[in-house]
């Protein structure tokens, strides 16, 4: 933990002195479709690019241009590439048919060169190394007495089996679920309800943790250590952050648990994003839920770091699922609050914690989850039930 600590002060000091590591970003192009393929009564001109690739990522690389030649395959062109994106598009599709029906080999199945492999599913990788899984065919050109390749969708998928890990703190966490329809819950520990088959939660969260905390706790290293390509991980902070009077001990020092959330709340952050993006797994970062100071009024006390973390996606094109947004607005809904309270946890005196969620309260914002990743098009959506 102290190396990884190091590390995170190396990174305070150098944005400090206005230093960060600042990112690349580069597009290169790749050749067209060229008219090729023997034993053809005639060559046709090349077909026509066909559509780029979909998905979420980066610039979608291009597909081959169909070569048309009757009875042979003809071989699509190289797709462009990738841009240098934090997260990879979708891979390049292939040609369209040539003359005779023949279907052209993919033109650009790996992508061209130009574009490094990134966080999304997809992606013209560094090197060429193909995106998983890569997008549809694409529309290719018509050769010379044949027709056009068909047109397949460009959207990218998922590949399962997958796991979801969450990194967050106690309004995320599992807890031990009793007969009691009132128990505290996290909003963590509904969202496997809400997925088909091949999708594993790997809730990390824990109560007390910080974006920094998680880090000193060791946290951090475990669920990285031991993510896989393909995965995802949602990371929710903010709700500890915003604390200016509470401490914790580590390695001997009394650490703060507020972090400013225009300066070390988004360099901790960018430690997730960063890490994520060298395991080649996708992550989304979700907004702090408000306590029930928004009833009726709409309050917001975890909206400042709820701001950081959209301006941080934004920068960073990391998609952000806008939990806060969301259920400010439908707490703003309810007025007067209910009676009984049936969304936030209520203590065994019968007082209403006003941070903390009772089943209901975590099963309404696992939805709010849901619903926010079919808004921003998040590729896990697809396995939603």
């Amino acid at each position: 933990m102290s190396g990884r600590r190091a590390v995170v002060l190396a990174w305070l000091a150098a944005t400090a002195l206005g230093c960060g590591p600042a990112e690349s970003r580069s597009e290169a192009t790749g050749a067209g479709g060229a008219p090729a393929g023997t034993g053809g009564a005639a060559v046709g001109p090349a077909g026509n690019a066909g559509r780029t690739g979909g998905g979420t990522g980066g610039l979608a690389a291009g597909s081959g241009g169909a070569g048309t030649v009757a009875g042979a395959p003809a071989t699509g062109g190289n797709g462009t590439a990738g841009g240098a994106s934090n997260r990879a598009g979708a891979a390049g599709r292939g040609g369209g048919a040539g003359a005779g029906a023949e279907a052209g080999r993919a033109g650009g199945e790996n992508g061209a060169t130009g574009g490094r492999a990134g966080s999304d599913p997809g992606g013209s990788g560094a090197g060429g190394q193909g995106g998983t899984p890569a997008g549809g065919a694409g529309a290719g050109g018509a050769g010379a007495g044949g027709a056009s390749g068909a047109g397949a969708a460009g959207t990218g998928s998922v590949v399962t089996p997958l796991t979801v890990y969450l990194a967050g703190d106690s309004t995320v966490s599992t807890y031990t679920d009793t007969a009691s329809t009132t128990d505290q819950a996290g909003w963590g520990q509904m969202l496997g309800a809400l997925f088909g088959p091949g999708v594993t939660i790997a809730n990390r969260a824990v109560g007390g943790s910080t974006a920094r905390r998680f880090i000193d706790d060791g946290r951090f290293d475990d669920l990285f250590a031991d993510i896989a390509a393909g995965d995802y991980v949602l990371v929710q902070f903010g709700t500890n952050d915003g604390n200016k009077t509470a401490t914790y001990e580590h390695d001997g020092e009394t650490i703060p648990y507020y972090l400013d959330p225009a300066t070390d709340f988004k360099t901790y952050l960018q430690l997730y994003i960063d890490s994520a993006r060298e395991h080649q797994a996708s992550i989304a970062l979700v907004t702090p839920p408000p306590r029930n100071s928004a009833y009726c009024t709409g309050g917001n006390g975890t909206g400042g770091h709820a701001d950081a973390m959209r301006q941080l996606g934004e920068a960073e094109a990391v998609p952000v699922l806008d939990l806060n947004e969301k259920s400010v607005d439908y707490l703003k809904a309810i007025c007067p609050s209910p009676t009984p309270e049936d969304f936030f946890l209520l203590r065994s005196d019968g007082s209403v914690d006003g941070t903390h969620f009772q089943e209901n309260g975590a099963r309404l914002l696992a939805g709010f989850v849901a619903d926010e990743m079919r808004r921003v098009n998040l590729p896990l959506a697809a396995l939603l039930k």
